[in-house]
């Protein structure tokens, strides 16, 4: 009997290569160089020697591609709107056409009860910009970011297993491509550093005082750094950022709507200004990952809030004055323009509050846009929450009157207005209305 050898062609050389790749577009190389861009023209250049690529892999590139394009800072609002919902739209699209496909041909090595389906929400932003409303570019952000983190989780976390190969040093765990117990480690810098702080305090240590913040700068930079002359990777500073942020770390256990945020603010600033003052990626992701929290509709609005108390905080004390430096400028307007761009509760408190803070010149300029902004957010392009800002509401006044345990009934429906006028019966005209006419 004959037997016939298949032969399997790929653009990449070697599974080396692919996991280069994989590193490159997720920034998860230890010496914390950009290499995206050179990632995403490989791509291009296997895209125009082989008819077709996997859709997941060219997918990654593509969304890398425009967030490059974004950052470049080259593109006007509506033409990165149009790009963002494009690479959105195209990977769904896609996903969905060879869903049976995919779904036939499930890898082994999935875990039993798991699913290939993107998440509802990226469903929803791609029916949004198809058939309805084009979303605000803040939401396109996100949904880009959560399509990188499912084709993570769906494609490039299975690599090593894909080719049968050993775990890196630099294992998954999960979905961040952390290494095994950096997250552990982690945590055990944070709870010493809290345990000093705290101490100092209670002898009034403070401010440039803190040998809390220095000690813990000095562990995190020594156990993780890959020399003497770099920095940790890209990779911890996220897994260092996820557990400050999205862990809520930064956020007091006990925290409450309009609760003061002093306490934590106390604690935690010279940590953060340290990690600041020695990594100028730090503060900018800082703010991001605040702000992303800060509009996550699924945390809790007492979280939410103290979230718009961080960034409110970063953007106008003069604590951080030293760490915003030159770039105070650009980063207050980006911050400003994503705020405005989708008057949710929580950006509108935090564009007041920036305003706020501003000089004459340059307040009254900004004070001209957000009244503008909130003018024309009054219809349709206006994203809030109706109950979350009637809750907010509500919650203020409770801790500013002091009053609580007496919550009055909510009034829902038309409401009758007591004015100034006479009630008149239907059909009724002035006189002299044909006269007008």
């Amino acid at each position: 009997m004959e037997t016939y050898t298949h032969f399997v062609v790929t653009p990449w050389r070697n599974s080396q290569e692919l996991i280069r790749l994989r590193r490159d577009l997720y920034r998860l190389n230890d010496d914390n160089v950009d290499r995206r861009q050179g990632a995403v023209n490989k791509v291009l250049a296997w895209r125009a020697r082989k008819e077709s690529l996997p859709l997941l892999l060219e997918s990654t590139a593509d969304i890398v591609d425009v967030i490059l394009q974004d950052e470049s800072r080259g593109l006007k609002h509506n033409t990165c709107r149009l790009l963002y919902a494009t690479v959105i739209s195209r990977f769904i699209t896609g996903y969905l056409d060879t869903q049976i496909d995919l779904a036939r041909d499930r890898p082994s090595w999935f875990a039993p009860g798991k699913f290939l389906q993107p998440p509802s929400s990226l469903l929803e932003v791609r029916h949004c910009i198809v058939h309805r409303h084009m979303p605000s570019l803040a939401e396109l952000k996100r949904a880009v970011q959560t399509a990188l983190d499912w084709l993570w989780e769906w494609y490039w976390s299975h690599l090593e297993a894909v080719f049968a190969l050993p775990s890196a040093n630099n294992a998954d765990d999960g979905e961040t491509g952390v290494e095994s117990g950096v997250t552990d480690k982690l945590q055990t810098i944070l709870k010493t550093y809290v345990k000093g702080r705290k101490q100092e305090i209670k002898t009034k240590r403070r401010g440039d005082l803190c040998t809390a913040a220095s000690t813990a700068l000095s562990t995190y930079t020594l156990r993780f750094s890959p020399s003497a002359t770099t920095l940790p990777s890209a990779t911890t500073q996220d897994a260092l950022l996820r557990l400050l942020v999205s862990e809520t770390q930064i956020l007091p256990a006990d925290k409450k709507i309009g609760s003061s945020m002093s306490g934590a603010f106390l604690i935690w600033t010279p940590l953060l200004l340290s990690l600041s003052t020695t990594n100028a990626t730090f503060s900018p992701g800082l703010l991001n990952s605040i702000l992303s929290e800060m509009n996550d509709a699924d945390r809790r609005i007492e979280e939410r809030e103290g979230m718009c108390e961080w960034a409110a905080h970063i953007l106008t004390s003069a604590e951080w004055r030293d760490a915003r430096g030159s770039k105070e400028r650009a980063m207050r307007e980006k911050v400003m323009g994503e705020c405005l761009t989708e008057l949710g509760v929580w950006n509108l408190r935090l564009a007041e509050t920036v305003v706020g803070s501003l000089g004459e010149g340059e307040g009254e300029l900004w004070r001209a846009i957000l009244d503008a902004s909130r003018n024309e957010g009054g219809g349709e392009g206006m994203v809030i929450d109706g109950a979350e800002e009637t809750q907010v509401a509500d919650e203020d006044m409770e801790v500013e009157g002091g009053v609580e345990g007496e919550a009055e009934e909510k009034i829902k429906g038309p409401q009758k207005v007591v004015g100034l006028w006479k009630p008149k019966p239907i059909g009724w005209l002035s006189e002299g209305w044909d006269e007008d006419a």
